[in-house]
């Protein structure tokens, strides 16, 4: 039998701290009673409390009367990354853009765990525009135009990892099968954008493209949401172009690239 390492044991307790500190994240108005994030993470009680514990001696995660919540340093470090990375900030005049252009629904969404969270939304001007997707709302990855975008951008292992491993998590949007999801992840990387046509609610469609950052992770996507019937040929074509322009201009903001389609990036590639 082979032991682990020393090194090994480290980063599996550094991946099972982000783990409990994702989670806490994931509701941090919530009060964590230790069952329950022990559950969340995938962890027996002891070791969730005995991380948990590093956690709070660190200040990174309070005790409360109830549970856990996360603690003022965890709070300090997201007001320092805000500052440097705020793609919020850097977003929303892609997605006014957006917006202005198609006269429908733009959003800026982020990987979250495995899920896909919305943390930029504006609104065009057309009367009839979908409402499904506001800010703070997640997706498992994979389900909706936004998440799609940003799952196909994965590294292959990762992409399997969620389409095997989150079947539970996607159990509200069933229509989303591990060969679906598959074969949505082929298209998504031959295209380069990702598209969704009434897939989670009706007669709604939209259009995704991801960004990725220098290292070449997705950590943004753009998506233009409109009733379907606007999403198809001439207007499909403006939409998708000014993704694609607004994706560039974000990509050049924070320094990283948009997801470019998988043959085109390959054939680049050899031609440096």
């Amino acid at each position: 039998m082979h032991s682990s390492s020393p090194a090994d044991t480290s980063l599996r307790s550094i991946a099972r701290a982000t783990a409990i500190l994702r989670t806490l994240a994931s509701d941090p108005q919530a009060d964590w009673r230790l069952s329950a994030l022990a559950d969340a993470v995938g962890l027996n009680e002891r070791s969730t409390r005995r991380i948990a514990q590093a956690l709070c001696a660190e200040g990174l995660v309070q005790v409360t009367p109830l549970g856990y919540s996360l603690g003022v340093q965890a709070w300090l470090m997201g007001e320092a990354a805000t500052e440097r990375h705020s793609l919020t900030t850097h977003g929303r005049d892609c997605l006014l853009r957006i917006a202005e252009v198609t006269g429908d629904v733009s959003i800026l969404s982020v990987p979250f765990g495995r899920t896909a969270r919305v943390v930029g939304r504006e609104e065009g001007d057309h009367p009839i525009l979908p409402m499904n997707l506001k800010v703070k709302v997640t997706r498992p990855l994979g389900c909706g135009a936004h998440s799609m975008a940003l799952l196909a951008a994965m590294p292959d292992a990762a992409v399997e990892r969620v389409i095997e491993e989150d079947e539970a998590a996607r159990q509200s949007f069933p229509s989303f099968t591990k060969d679906r999801l598959r074969s949505l992840t082929a298209t998504t990387r031959a295209n380069g954008f990702a598209e969704s046509a009434g897939d989670i609610v009706a007669g709604m469609s939209a259009l995704a493209v991801a960004i990725l950052d220098q290292s070449g992770r997705p950590i943004a996507a753009l998506s233009c949401l409109a009733i379907s019937e606007r999403l198809t040929g001439k207007r499909r074509e403006a939409a998708l172009c000014s993704l694609v322009e607004q994706g560039d201009a974000l990509a050049t903001r924070i320094g990283g690239r948009r997801f470019a389609p998988i043959k085109a990036a390959k054939a680049a590639s050899r031609n440096q």
